[in-house]
């Protein structure tokens, strides 16, 4: 009979993802690993298997904890541009409250391993395609509501604003002072003028 697991999967998943987030993947040992989520070695490859297949459980998990609650506001406001503009505030806000010059899990692990790993670069294309269409959404509501032009290519502009809060999170990364990022998210946002 199979013994019960004596851990917080979602703990340990949570103290995996920080390693991650600061170090990186490469950056990454398994005794960091181990270390964090206090897990021996047997235990963490018996539970989630080698780095890589706990590197692509934290991904997921960074998708349905971290990222749905960075894009929350896109789905569960009603007001489409307001819903766009609170987004990319707190990016900015949580970007510069952050302090450790994380950025986004996603986005760190696109840049280092997707121009040589499949899985990883499929993933981060599934991520930005996800937020795509989140910002689509939104901006059906703000066409419907007359906050945006009803000329707006809704696509091509949900890509643009997917892609500017990559360029966010990587000026977060690189600790951008808050009048930069400031800045930046203002001529974001004449965007949808």
């Amino acid at each position: 009979m199979a013994r019960p697991r004596a851990f917080d999967e979602e703990s340990v998943l949570d103290n995996a993802m920080n390693v991650f987030w600061h170090k990186g993947f490469e950056g990454t040992s398994v005794q960091d690993l181990v270390d964090e989520t206090g897990l021996n070695r047997a235990s963490m490859y018996a539970s989630f298997g080698d780095k890589k297949a706990l590197f692509l459980r934290v991904l997921d998990h960074y998708v349905q904890t971290i990222s749905a609650a960075r894009f929350a506001k896109l789905v569960e406001m009603t007001d489409g541009r307001q819903a766009i503009c609170e987004t990319f505030r707190d990016v900015m806000r949580n970007g510069l409250s952050e302090g450790r010059n994380k950025g986004c899990l996603m986005v760190n692990s696109g840049m280092e391993l997707a121009p040589h790993d499949a899985e990883t670069a499929a993933i981060a294309r599934q991520s930005f395609k996800r937020t795509e269409l989140l910002f689509v959404d939104a901006l059906v509501r703000a066409q419907a509501q007359k906050t945006i032009a009803e000329g707006k290519n809704i696509r091509a502009l949900a890509r643009f604003l997917a892609g500017s809060v990559q360029g966010l999170q990587l000026m977060a990364r690189r600790a951008a002072d808050e009048e930069t990022m400031r800045d930046y998210v203002d001529m974001v946002l004449t965007a949808l003028d």
